[in-house]
């Protein structure tokens, strides 16, 4: 029976796991409080490892100084995964921002916006027709 997820997806998810702990148990600068790992991709050869991140409750310029911050201390993630993990060669860390969350919350508030001018059309077809059987 074939493994059901491949070397790579499980050091992934060790690494996410490992970045998440990092992050809420270990973190030396309150600018961080507000970032979640959501994802992590490794490259073929296990080098790097892009390290997809949210940050909740931001806007685009206090996201991009945390991004700049976490990007500044990529070094010390990467230190730290190669004492929990036992990898021969810790991959580099790339942070990147994690723009799913933005857009879902984009997408809902038209859908929001798309319901309420609904039951405005239908409220006023119903007002019309009520008046036109009178």
């Amino acid at each position: 029976m074939a493994k059901e997820f491949s070397r790579a997806r499980r050091i992934e998810q060790q690494i996410l796991k490992e970045i998440a702990n990092l992050l809420r148990f270990e973190r030396k600068d309150p600018r961080l409080a507000w970032v979640t790992p959501v994802d992590v991709r490794l490259s073929p050869d296990y080098s790097i490892a892009s390290v997809y991140v949210g940050v909740m409750g931001k806007s685009g310029d206090e996201a991009a100084q945390i991004m700049r911050v976490l990007a500044d201390a990529s070094g010390y993630f990467r230190s730290e995964l190669g004492k929990r993990m036992k990898l021969r060669m810790t991959p580099q860390l790339r942070f990147f921002y994690d723009v799913v969350e933005d857009e879902a919350q984009k997408v809902d508030a038209l859908l929001r916006k798309a319901a309420v001018l609904s039951s405005e059309v239908v409220s006023d077809d119903t007002e019309v027709t009520g008046t036109a059987q009178s």
